[in-house]
């Protein structure tokens, strides 16, 4: 097929070789019958690959499996496909399936006519391992309701009936969804799409309740449904864009409240709420959101072109309100929760010059909370009553503006440069208004036709509006010297330096090197520093027309500083938080023998350490090291037995080991009044081993 431009020039040379053959005498004419356009090839009919095989995982792991569906220990199938359909009308449908053996299956159909109209179906699952084996005296697991045997209520967790009254849980959760669209295009200008998913989310997790100052872990119920649908009105000229849009979702649990007995028989102790033998939270509860937006573009000139977008919305919330404990009757009706949102935009961008370009942009988010206040009992851990507090409906407005220019100083020499700025606005924040202004620049050279570096360089400063006030309603107040990290006057700066050499063809390196600080002189208690530093490289080498081989290694360490107060006065201790992880690679690839087998090998290490250094004026034991390794070996091959049929087999090691004091050695009954589930760190050893066959057409 010849496109237009490539049938005038044919055109062109043909009226050039009847006007030479004219001029020339007795010159024979062209024939260009024979003509062909190489580079016009268009696929037509049916091809693709499908895959199938099995494979097998050595032991079961949630950490291992968290979201690869290779949890389980056994065998498994390998199953997928990919198929393109081409008709010479322009029809087309393509099918794409992966992982059909395992809980991370996903198919995805989409067909219709180029240019007219298409069709879209897909169906994907997601699976979330979060932890083997919890272990739990409470009967229910997986529902809103945990019982415990008769007689189980003791002081502390010491004296509970536990030995043969655990039972062991998975803590998991799998997503599906369905999902169906497709987009019809009446004429060359306009362009309508509509999109409908319904998802499903079922499992559980894990969360805890308290009574008094005993808590408990429990396990809670995931029976979520979450319904979305888009759809579009596009319209596209030469110049102008414009397109129109609406987005709505709603969510639906099953579960409104998780209620469990209580394993202390705290109420009964002290002898107040005799009733509240149990606990009741409430769970996420059903919501919608509806947004229609615009988007407008258009092109100014050549070399200028302005966009903008509006999208307004509404959240609302309507679940009834639940009792304020077991034991003591509720508010009745619900929150009527309510929220606008409001996001605007705006950009512009002009090459002034070759050599010069200017951009422009600004953003407005407004989320305006109209949930009415009241005045509500409170009932603290379904045991004491407390002082009544009224709601507060949270709002925001945002302000951003960013400026930037592009200037090429020439073929071995490009800057830029920029301003941001950040206007925020908070009702019942400690402090009214943030402003933030950052400027940076960045320069890129090319030393020359080897070497490459690139810096940037940022500086931001962060201002608040003024006088620290307390927040009306919370109950106890907050010590007025902390200043939350997030609304704090705070100076960052940041550099990057990459460098990129290529001192032979075959041989690339890259070294990088990124740097920020974070300083809160103005925060007495609170988060006072932070730093980040990132050191990397990277090395890419051909080894010979049959084998390639690259290497990685990051070193990154993450430092914090933090001042608090035990006294609801001056900070009277002091916390340095310093992690270090270190990530190296190798790669290789190798054609064995030619265009018949290729194998390949990728291993990766990474090491990484926690360090907790709290300073009290006292002597006082530190902190464990919290520590992880984890190393991974996958080896791979295929081997074309013909044409269009080939052998496919991977090898898969993988080692995890944690040491965390936090988790280490805590069964259920290892502290008095926290009765836990007994998770341990993660540790796991895992091999994969999998043989495909994958035919060709």
């Amino acid at each position: 097929m010849k496109t237009s431009n490539q049938l005038l020039l044919l055109g062109v040379l043909s009226a050039l070789s009847s006007a030479t053959a004219a001029a020339a005498d007795g010159a024979a004419a062209v024939d260009t019958s024979q003509w062909k356009c190489e580079s016009c090839k268009f696929e037509q009919g049916v091809s693709g690959t499908l895959d199938v095989g099995a494979g097998t995982v050595s032991d079961k792991s949630a950490e291992f499996g968290q979201y690869n569906g290779l949890q389980k220990k056994g065998g498994f199938f390998i199953g997928g496909a990919s198929v393109r359909s081409r008709g010479a009308d322009g029809t087309y449908w393509n099918l794409d399936a992966s992982n059909l053996g395992l809980d991370t299956r996903s198919v995805d159909a989409e067909g219709g006519k180029q240019g007219s109209y298409k069709l879209r179906l897909k169906y994907d699952e997601t699976p979330h391992r979060i932890w083997d084996g919890a272990l739990t005296p409470f009967a229910g697991s997986g529902g809103a309701s945990l019982t415990l045997p008769a007689g189980f209520a003791a002081a502390t967790t010491a004296g509970m009936p536990l030995a043969g009254q655990l039972n062991q849980v998975d803590l998991a959760t799998q997503r599906k969804q369905v999902g169906v669209g497709g987009s019809w295009i009446p004429n060359t200008n306009w362009e309508y799409a509509f999109n409908y998913r319904h998802e499903t989310r079922d499992g559980n997790k894990a969360t805890a309740g308290s009574f008094f100052v005993n808590s408990t872990q429990l396990i809670e119920p995931t029976d979520y449904v979450t319904d979305q649908v888009d759809a579009s009105a596009s319209y596209a000229s030469k110049k102008f864009q414009l397109k129109f849009a609406y987005y709505g979702s709603k969510f639906t649990n099953s579960n409104h409240s998780l209620t469990w007995a209580d394993p202390y028989g705290t109420a009964a102790f002290l002898g107040t709420f005799p009733g509240a033998a149990a606990g009741q939270l409430a769970l996420p509860p059903d919501n919608q959101f509806h947004q229609v937006s615009a988007t407008a573009g258009y092109q100014i000139s050549d070399k200028t072109r302005f966009s903008g977008d509006i999208a307004i919305g509404r959240m609302t919330q309507n679940d009834s309100f639940l009792p304020y404990g077991t034991a003591v009757p509720g508010p009745g009706g619900s929150l009527n929760g309510r929220a606008k949102t409001l996001d605007a935009g705006l950009k512009l961008s002009s090459a002034v010059t070759d050599r010069l370009r200017l951009n422009a942009a600004y953003t407005h988010n407004d989320r305006d909370n109209e949930t009415p206040q009241s005045l509500y009992a409170v009932i603290s851990t379904d045991m004491f009553p407390g002082a009544p507090r009224t709601n507060l409906p949270y709002s925001f407005k945002q302000d951003k503006l960013k400026l930037s220019a592009d200037y090429r100083v020439s073929e071995r020499l490009r800057g830029a440069v920029g301003a941001d700025f950040d206007s925020h606005k908070r009702t019942y924040a400690e402090v009214d208004t943030t402003h933030e202004n950052t400027a940076w620049g960045k320069v890129t050279s090319s030393l020359t036709d080897k070497i490459d570096l690139t810096l940037k360089l940022a500086h931001g400063e962060r201002r608040n509006s003024g006088t620290f006030q307390p927040i009306a309603g919370i109950t106890p107040p907050e010590n007025p010297l902390l200043r939350r990290f997030n609304l704090a006057n705070r100076t960052r700066d940041t550099v990057g330096l990459r460098g990129d050499f290529t001192p032979m063809e075959r041989l690339s390196i890259g070294l990088g090197l990124d740097t920020s600080e974070d300083k809160y002189a103005d925060s007495t208690i609170g988060l006072t520093n932070a730093k980040d530093y990132n050191l990397n490289g990277d090395v890419s080498l051909v080894v010979s027309e049959r084998t390639n081989l690259r290497l990685f290694a990051i070193h990154q360490e993450i430092k914090s500083k933090q001042a608090g107060s035990q006294t609801f006065s001056v900070p009277d201790w002091f916390a340095d938080n310093k992690d270090t992880i270190d990530t190296f690679g190798l790669g290789i690839k190798h054609a064995a023998i030619k265009d018949k087998l290729d194998i390949g090998a990728d291993w990766s290490a990474s090491r990484s350490r926690s360090q907790i250094d709290v300073s009290t004026g006292v002597s006082n034991p530190a902190f464990p090291d919290i520590r992880a390794k984890l190393d991974t070996l996958k080896l791979y091959a295929t081997y074309r037995l013909k044409e269009s049929m080939s052998l496919q087999a991977g090898y898969w090691i993988e080692r995890y080991s944690t040491q965390d004091w936090m988790l280490d050695n805590v069964v259920p009954s290892t502290i008095p009044n926290v009765l836990t589930m007994g998770l341990q760190a993660p540790q796991y050893h895992v091999n994969v081993l999998s043989l495909a066959l994958r035919y060709k057409f």
